[in-house]
């Protein structure tokens, strides 16, 4: 496998992961803190065991009559009244109220164009002038902000401002999680002509998306693409199935080498997330103040971005996959 192919093919999946920090000009992608309530892949998953030739498998879900986790805890959910705090995009466009915002991918370039506002809340109390690297540029004033806030029919008033707080740099050459156990020996390098067993793997994946999650590629040692000195730049093949593991194991150890795989049981099938995601970028779903659906295969869930969980967005978010969406409000209530 080539240094291209590593870059175009795998590294995707590491850069979700680590989600490293946004430049310090553009507030709009600045990355927000994870706070996803499921555990991580490695805590629900049923992992295959390989020893000395044996394989095995320990089951490690949660009870198939466990009931689905709610769109949000009752406490959660944001009523008249209440305090939250919290940061985002605040966008003051000419001639619409100023909105705290769920934003869009805004271009990096010098003089860059107003973000969207995908969802927002209007705001009041908010000092444009304080805001985190505030910009200008058509009538449109933004930047980023973190606020405690009251929350009364459907808006903000701004009780403290602060500056937006960007989230600790991540690592992304540190090892990946792999939720299986390491064989003896460690985990070895896929041989230099592993495109074709890949391929066969992703292809038999496609056949059954309502049975198999997205392909994953983990480093176990370390990532660097400029040092594969010791073990580091070695890949394990991560495929999580809804389904049975030792039969997604059968399966797929014909088209793919088993030295090289760990299958693992998930919640989320390819298919499933993105009807998901489908869900959620709706009209409906944009009226009820909910926002971009993330796809997170590495953590085996899926949230939502809005800015505030009231009860209308919670009934939108609850309707969606029997309620197993995770709200990932930029404001939370505090009281």
């Amino acid at each position: 496998m080539t240094d291209v192919d590593r870059l175009l093919n795998e590294d995707g999946t590491r850069w979700r992961a680590a989600q490293p920090t946004a430049p310090e000009f553009d507030p709009a992608l600045f990355a927000r803190p994870r706070r996803f309530r499921w555990q991580p892949l490695a805590a629900a998953a049923a992992v295959v065991i390989i020893a000395a030739g044996v394989v095995g498998a320990v089951t490690l879900r949660r009870s198939p009559d466990a009931p689905p986790p709610a769109a949000g805890p009752a406490d959660e959910i944001v009523r008249d009244g209440d305090r939250v705090a919290g940061q985002g995009t605040v966008i003051a466009a000419q001639g619409q109220p100023v909105r705290m915002c769920v934003s869009g991918p805004q271009v990096s370039l010098p003089e860059p164009p107003p973000p969207d506002c995908v969802v927002g809340v209007p705001i009041t109390g908010i000092d444009l002038g304080r805001l985190s690297s505030r910009d200008e540029r058509a009538g449109t004033v933004w930047g980023g902000a973190w606020v405690e806030a009251v929350y009364r029919a459907g808006s903000l008033t701004v009780t403290r401002q602060e500056p937006y707080r960007q989230p600790p740099p991540s690592d992304p050459t540190a090892a990946d999680p792999v939720p299986c156990p390491e064989p003896p020996g460690g985990w070895t390098r896929p041989p230099a002509d592993n495109q074709a067993a890949e391929a066969r793997l992703k292809k038999a994946l496609a056949r059954q998306p309502d049975v198999y999650a997205e392909l994953q590629v983990r480093y176990p040692y370390g990532w660097h693409l400029q040092d594969e000195s010791d073990r580091k730049g070695t890949v394990v093949y991560l495929v999580g199935t809804t389904g049975d593991v030792a039969a997604a194991r059968r399966e797929l150890t014909r088209v793919f080498p088993a030295e090289h795989l760990c299958v693992t049981s998930v919640e989320w099938s390819s298919a499933a997330m993105r009807a998901a995601q489908r869900a959620f970028n709706t009209k409906e779903a944009a009226a009820a103040g909910v926002g971009w659906a993330r796809l997170d295969v590495i953590n085996d869930g899926v949230g939502v971005d809005l800015v505030v969980l009231d009860e209308r967005a919670a009934h939108f978010i609850a309707g969606v996959a029997g309620g197993r969406v995770e709200p990932l409000p930029l404001l939370e209530k505090t009281g």
